[in-house]
């Protein structure tokens, strides 16, 4: 074969296996269809505005809101015309622009009165959504000359007083609505720019845009990271600086993170004020704009299999979709070949900004998918946050449009079923009943309360003094945890993350000063069989009454037993879920832990919520732990034989310094485990190391070590170990691992050189065992 050959047939080979499974749609089927919908709509647009006028409420909350859809078609139909030349466009989106303000006659003149930021009159371009859509098209029929002079001062003079309707209604900072009112603002400048407000509009749009420009957004919530990203993309568009935009840290940071994030439902999983599937072709636009500038393989595939799996080609009457199906015509690529990420599970993106940690098995449908989210609000965008704090509503959210989420399971997904899943947004403004969806019980983690829990007691309990041993029936856990909903402030730290070949494992933490305790959650996700262990500790950092529920909601309770619920999401509201995956909730440790379940509403449906709730007094420092396993399976076969192969082993001292389990997987034995308080080991401040092996060693059963996580696997005589942090390990009298001794100096006591063992980050190996 020739050289030239062995070159081609190398290229096809590499084409070929980067090639998805996904279509990949080519930017003319964009343009297509945002030519087909637009012409769908203007056939149309008498009914659709009849429509519009018969369902009109002049007592919308928003206030005055004109026809939908007439502001996506002028701005296709002027792109189309700036593409193609076919006058014929032009017209449509010129009539458009000419006749857009007169529908504010149906805005009756007492409820303008009603409204101060209507004093001027009522906008014709009210919403900052969408109000570059028709700036959009007016820059490109002033550009080609459509337009005459008169029609031009018309359109100018409504800009105008829409842009001075946009003044009064102040919100700025690195968030969603203030980089909309700047694309707005932008998109004015370039196609107004001898206008005599032209200075003041300048000013505030870099004053708006300049909070957002190489910024870090301060909202932690997907369906508004896409309206953020989108709306400054566009912003970027009409300055003629998508470049640059594209080239600063932020945003490239960005296109990694939200591809981290993709899941297997082929999107990114709703966290904070969000739903889900919500705002995906904004995302869409956005890879696309990516992969053509970073010349991304990697987000092309995110933006190829977004689109595959919910562009809907048939949808015509979808204008808003079509909009968006304009701009990955304009801001995409052909050139670029999709590529799977092959990167599994992984920090998103770090401990500063990013704040998740992503389990996966691949990037497929049917891969399993656990999406843990610690974001705290952080130190960054005080200022913002503060300004909306002090002027609107919002005291349930995690500044701004977030969720007491810290330490959650966002979403566990395994062969394409959805096994746990976030709480939603909201029931209704500000928020619905208890903060609703917002607060720390509509999530899968632990709610911590500076009080005491009534617990009841069982059937033959002596907690009280009756001879006959009643069942008395407990607090309701979530009536002991409800109130307002109101935000607390909390701080949250990575511990650790770690990813090997047979198990994966993070340590993240929370900290609440003002209440004053610190839970620290552990994931180890095992691979082989496939489950979760979840360690949760809660130490006092002061003496206090506290209770800790953990709580793990569900759709469905298909069985249940001893300390066992076998679940399913056969919906999120009205979208129906796959089923063919369930999901096994198992505490293994049970002393003293009361278990309930009860209904509730979430994501605006019926659920129910699976709690394990402890309460005592708290001594300074003292801490009580919490263990639960998750099992995904399939949904015919039988997971609670699980229940007997699982085994809670405390640490062999009164203090339980540590918590593993024990697991039978059919091929061999796995124990895993943590050390409760990592700080147990400081004993000294006058020298270096602070710690000693003696110091911080704990026993579970034959297995000693002061690592602060071990992971065991023994299979016949060989025992396969990975400890962390640590300097020694002994196994059934026999040392695993020893760290040698090295020369400490410098002691704050003044004393002489000496030896001291320090600890290895982790270390992992194979030993033989009787």
């Amino acid at each position: 074969m020739s050289r030239t050959l062995k070159i081609i047939s190398l290229f096809i080979l590499g084409w070929t296996l980067a090639l998805p499974a996904q279509n990949i749609v080519p930017r003319a089927k964009y343009l297509e269809f945002a030519r087909t919908s637009a012409d769908w709509t203007w056939n149309h647009l008498d009914s659709l505005v009849q429509d519009w006028q018969d369902r009109f409420d002049p007592e919308n909350i928003w206030g005055y809101r004109p026809p939908p859809r007439l502001l996506e078609i002028a701005s296709i139909y002027a792109t189309l015309f700036q593409l193609e030349g076919n006058q014929q466009y032009a017209d449509r989106a010129k009539q458009i622009l000419l006749t857009y303000g007169d529908y504010r006659r149906y805005f009756p003149e007492e409820a303008a009165r009603l409204r101060v930021d209507y004093s001027a009159g009522t906008p014709a371009l009210p919403d900052f959504f969408t109000a570059m859509r028709y700036l959009r098209a007016y820059d490109i029929l002033k550009k080609y000359g459509v337009l005459t002079r008169s029609q031009q001062k018309v359109i100018e003079q409504m800009v105008a007083h829409s842009i001075d309707y946009l003044f009064q209604t102040q919100e700025w900072g690195a968030m969603n609505r203030a980089i909309l009112r700047a694309e707005s603002l932008a998109w004015a400048i370039r196609a107004a720019e001898q206008h005599p407000d032209i200075d003041r509009w300048r000013m505030y749009e870099k004053a708006l845009g300049f909070d957002n420009w190489g910024n870090w957004q301060i909202e932690d919530a997907s369906l508004y990271n896409a309206v953020w990203l989108y709306s400054l993309l566009g912003y970027a568009d009409a300055k003629n600086e998508i470049h640059d935009l594209f080239r600063t840290p932020e945003i490239y940071y960005y296109a990694h993170y939200f591809l981290q994030l993709m899941c297997p439902d082929m999107m990114i999983p709703d966290f904070g004020d969000s739903n889900w599937r919500s705002n995906w072709s904004r995302f869409l636009v956005y890879f696309e704009a990516a992969a053509n500038v970073y010349r991304d393989p990697y987000l092309k595939w995110a933006a190829t299999v977004i689109a595959d799996k919910f562009f809907d080609f048939n949808q015509i009457q979808n204008t808003g979709l079509a909009y968006m199906a304009l701009d990955c015509y304009r801001y995409g690529t052909d050139d670029i070949l999709p590529k799977q990420p092959e990167t599994l599970s992984s920090e998103v993106m770090e401990d500063m900004v990013g704040k998740k940690v992503v389990f996966r098995t691949g990037w497929s449908a049917d891969d399993t998918y656990l999406l843990l989210n610690y974001r705290d609000e952080g130190d960054g965008g005080l200022l913002f946050r503060d300004y909306l704090r002090d002027g609107i509503p919002v005291e349930e959210e995690k500044m701004t449009h977030g969720h007491s989420d810290e330490n959650s399971i966002v979403l566990l997904m395994s062969r394409g079923s959805v096994l746990l899943h976030d709480g939603g947004y909201r029931d209704y403004m500000p928020s619905g009943p208890y903060g609703a969806f917002r607060q720390d019980y509509f999530h899968n983690r632990l709610c911590v309360r500076a009080e005491k829990i009534w617990m009841g007691q069982k059937q033959g309990e002596y907690r009280y003094g009756l001879q006959d041993r009643p069942e008395i029936p407990g607090q309701s856990v979530l009536d002991f945890l409800r109130n307002a909903g109101s935000y607390r402030a909390v701080r949250t730290q990575k511990i650790d993350f770690l990813s090997f070949d047979d198990f994966d494992y993070s340590r993240t933490r929370v900290v609440d000063d003002k209440m004053g305790y610190q839970w620290d959650r552990t994931l180890v996700y095992l691979k082989q069989p496939e489950l979760f262990v979840v360690f949760d500790v809660l130490k006092g950092l002061k003496e206090e009454y506290f209770t800790g529920a953990n709580l793990w909601h569900t759709r469905q309770i298909l069985a249940q037993g001893d300390h066992w619920y076998d679940t399913c999401y056969d919906s999120l509201a009205r979208v129906p879920l796959p089923t063919e995956n369930q999901l096994l909730i198992y505490f293994p440790k049970t002393h003293y832990r009361l278990e309930q379940v009860e209904q509730a509403k979430r994501y605006y449906q019926d659920e129910w919520v699976i709690s394990q709730t402890t309460a005592q007094y708290f001594e300074l420092g003292q801490h009580v732990g919490f263990v639960t396993v998750l099992i995904p399976h399939p949904a015919d076969s039988d997971a609670t034989h699980w229940v007997e192969k699982i085994r809670y082993v405390p640490s062999s001292d009164l203090l339980e310094k540590g918590m593993s389990v024990e697991i039978q997987t059919g091929k061999g034995l796995v124990h895993c485990g943590i050390k409760s308080d990592l700080r147990m080991d400081m004993i000294r401040d006058y020298r270096r190391p602070k710690y000693t092996y003696e110091s911080g060693k704990i026993q579970f059963g034959e297995f000693e070590s002061n690592a602060d996580f071990f992971f065991l696997n023994q299979s016949g005589n060989q025992l396969q170990y990975t400890v962390v942090n640590v300097s020694k390990a002994v196994y059934q009298g026999k040392e695993l691992f020893r760290q040698k001794p090295a020369l400490y100096g410098l002691a704050f006591d003044g004393s002489p050189d000496q030896a001291g063992i320090g600890k290895l980050r982790y270390w992992r190996d194979v030993a033989n065992i009787k």
